[in-house]
This record gives structure tokens, sequence and C-alpha cells, in this order.
């Protein structure tokens, strides 16, 4: 516990008896308790708080189970899909050695060696998930009183996203996928590309939320998780003649479903399924590098948007609340538009 001291038997001592020599002798003592009986002015009694007990309780059940809650709570499943949930779990459970720390003590300094360390520890991207899932449990803590700021307010990410991530599908690419995918595959693509949904809908859509409209054939209506706002869609006629030939139908019309008819246990094991099957063309050369599932929902975007739709009509086909968030999946359209035109200005020119 301590290395290289110098000083006298009562110097050690009382060194001993610090407050933070005392965390790390207890600290196997603390992996081994539940976060119920922590204080509540200790970060494992928030988190215990935060997640309504979902983090002493079987991840699975924890998930499946809405759980009640009391007025005036956090919403932690209204409003937190089920993959945010499970993420934000993951995060909690990191930081389990550290749920006798006060909050009282807990400053961005702190934070930022915290996550530094996780990002060596586990990986950047999995660090900058837990400083968004404490951000999420200490906004929360300051609105009730727990907390006086959040100290997570204004982090940088240690994860340094790559621009091209999530590209635009290139118009080869997607018959060439659709040609080889097993149907559940299939299924998430087509959604993808051609109603333009969030993975966490994708495995959530049912039929019956589709119906006759007069100027689309068909059009969709559901309520994005991530902003809680209703959606309607116009269905391109591609997935029309696609889902009027599906041959797996459910009672409860449920769409997206794996080979042997049930469903996805959660929008992650949906995206790793889709990804592990793009991967595998990728080393193939039937696809190139960079196509994701999401690369579709930009690829839905990118086609209207060449077809002359503006940044927040094409915000509002995505079900995003922000024209910003339009023009960012069009980013790269607009790019190749303003390109075309300086051509045209000089293409009779010598």
């Amino acid at each position: 516990m301590i290395k290289g001291f110098e000083g006298t038997r009562e110097q050690l001592l009382q060194r001993l008896a610090d407050p933070d020599m005392i965390q790390i002798y207890n600290r196997p003592r603390v992996l081994s308790r539940a976060a119920a009986s922590f204080g509540a002015e200790t970060l494992g009694g928030l988190i215990h708080w935060y997640t309504n007990g979902d983090i002493d309780r079987n991840r699975k059940q924890a998930l499946a189970e809405a759980g009640a809650l009391e007025d005036g709570y956090p919403k932690w499943h209204q409003k937190l899909a089920k993959a945010t949930r499970d993420d934000y779990l993951d995060a909690f459970e990191y930081l389990r050695p550290e749920f006798d720390y006060p909050l009282a003590d807990i400053t961005t300094p702190d934070l930022y060696d915290q996550r530094d360390r996780c990002a060596v520890r586990k990986w950047p991207r999995f660090a900058d998930q837990m400083i968004a899932a404490l951000s999420s449990a200490f906004r929360q803590a300051v609105k009730r009183g727990k907390m006086l700021r959040n100290p997570c307010l204004g982090m940088d990410k240690a994860h340094t996203a790559d621009p091209n991530s999530n590209r635009e599908w290139f118009s080869d690419e997607l018959p060439a996928a659709l040609a080889r995918a097993p149907m559940e595959v299939k299924i998430c693509l087509m959604l993808a590309r051609y109603v333009g949904v969030r993975g966490q809908t994708i495995v959530e859509l049912n039929r019956k939320q589709f119906f006759d409209h007069k100027h689309t054939g068909k059009a969709v209506r559901y309520r994005a998780r991530k902003n809680n706002k209703w959606v309607f869609m116009p269905v391109l006629p591609e997935f029309q003649t696609f889902i009027a030939g599906l041959k797996v139908k459910r009672s409860d019309g449920l769409i997206a479903v794996r080979d042997d008819g049930t469903p996805w246990q959660s929008e992650k094991e949906m995206q790793t399924r889709v990804s592990r099957f793009l991967r595998g063309f990728e080393r193939d050369g039937v696809i190139g590098a960079g196509t994701t599932l999401h690369g579709l929902r930009v690829t839905y975007a990118a086609w209207w948007k060449r077809n002359g739709a503006s940044d927040g009509e094409v915000a509002d086909l995505l079900g995003d609340e922000s024209e910003s968030m339009g023009k960012h999946y069009t980013r790269h359209v607009e790019r190749e538009v303003n390109v075309i035109r300086a051509f045209e200005r000089v293409k009779d020119k010598p």
C-alpha cells in the first residue's frame, strides 16, 4: 500500500489513517458489496438510485423488466433505450471499486484521471461511454439536490471519431450485400436504406405501423426512442415490394426477426449480427471498407438531399429534432454539389 515511505512510526500510522488509504484498504470489500449498501452521499448510492436498483439485479432480468418507478424518478426505463441502459450498466460495473467515493469529493480532474486509466485498461470509446453514463446520473442528481454541479460537463472525448465512419454506401454495394445476405440481415438492411430508421427502431417496428397514403402509397408512423418524437415517414417503393413478399409473419406484426422467426433480444445483438456479416463480405472483397447499418441511414438521407430535400426536410425524414442533423448527414452531398458547380463553370473553357 505504501512504498518508499519516509518518516516515523507515528507518521506512518497517521498516513494509514488518511481517507484515501482507508479506501484502498477496503477496496476488496467494496467489490463484494451491493450498491444498495452504500450511503446516498456516495457514488454507489447514487448509481443504485439512478438505475432503480438494476445495478444489483441480474442483467438480463433487469433489462427485460421495466420495474416500478417512484414519482419524480429520472425515468431510467422510459427515457433510455435498452441498449443504452445495457451500456450504462457496463460502465457503472467498471466503476464498482469506486462506489464508496463521496459525491462531494468528485472533481473534473478526478474524472479525467479515471477516464484516462479506463481508456488504457479497456478502450477509449468505453471510457467515453463511462463518462456519458456518469454525466447522465449526475445531471439527475443535480436536479434533485443530491449534488451541487455535474463535474462531467465540458469534458472532451478520449476517442477520436473517424470522420469517414458510417459513410454513404456506394451504388453497387447494397445490391451485392442483399444478394448474399440471409433474410434476418436483409430485413435490417432494407429498413435502414429504404425507411431510414435507427437500429433501435428496426428491432421494434411492426406491420401495424404501416398504412396506406395517397402521396407515397405507403407510409409509417412511430415514436423515436431517441427524442420521444412522433415520426411520419414515406416508405419508398423498394421496401413496399420487399415487405409484401416477406413470408415470416408474426401475430404481433414484428418485421425484423431472426431466421428462426424469433425477435432479436436487443438492438446490440442485431447490430453485432449485421456487422459480422458486413465485415465478412468486406474481407471477401464483395463490399468496401466502412460499410455499416447506420451508413444506410446516411444513404437514405443522401438520396433525399440529391432529390431536392432541404436540411430541415431531411431532419424530419430521419426523425431528428434539429435541422443541423439533416445537414450533418448530407454534408458530403453538399460538397459534391459545390465541386460539380465549379466544374460546370469551366467545362467549356480551354
